[in-house]
């Protein structure tokens, strides 16, 4: 009976080894998962920016055709004078916006691309400390068992027959 309880540390640190290697791949699946959908969140904000500064430009044409139908009406000619100071106004404002949703887009994008890079560097940290943890846990285990003699006494070997010594 002696001789199996002796084990028991052993076992006991094979099975807590175990735990933490398993813990350290879920931890290491789950980074690499948000890592996936970060990088798919910056897709989808490329995306997003490239359609709303389309939209822009949609909508710049409109404003600049109702600024020349409005001039057009009062009889003014859309080529000359203020008119002209006007729809220059309008296309610098209207690029000016769409530039503004593309760098808005593209530092968002950027954001969820770091996102995904931290989060694969945690995903191997954790799998590593994950190991590390597990073949700490594994020699304490074994210490224990080898402190204990494995339930067998063993002989005095470090006493010498020299006096003093």
């Amino acid at each position: 009976m002696a001789f199996t309880i002796a084990f028991v540390p052993l076992i006991t640190a094979g099975m807590a080894a175990a735990g933490l290697i398993m813990q350290g791949r879920a931890a290491n699946a789950a980074g690499k998962f948000n890592a996936a959908v970060a990088e798919q969140n910056a897709t989808v904000a490329r995306q997003e920016a490239a359609m709303l500064s389309q939209q822009q430009d949609r909508e710049n044409y409109k404003r600049l055709g109702a600024i020349r139908a409005a001039q057009g009406k009062s009889g003014g000619a859309s080529d000359e004078g203020s008119v002209l100071d006007v729809i220059g106004d309008a296309v610098s404002q209207g690029e000016l916006q769409k530039q503004y949703i593309a760098r808005a887009g593209a530092m968002k994008a950027r954001g969820y691309e770091q996102t995904a890079t931290l989060d694969r560097v945690k995903a191997y940290n954790d799998r590593s400390a994950g190991y590390m943890a597990a073949g700490s846990t594994f020699l304490g285990g074994a210490a224990s068992y080898s402190g204990s003699s494995g339930g067998r006494t063993l002989p005095n070997t470090t006493s010498s027959s020299v006096p003093g010594v």
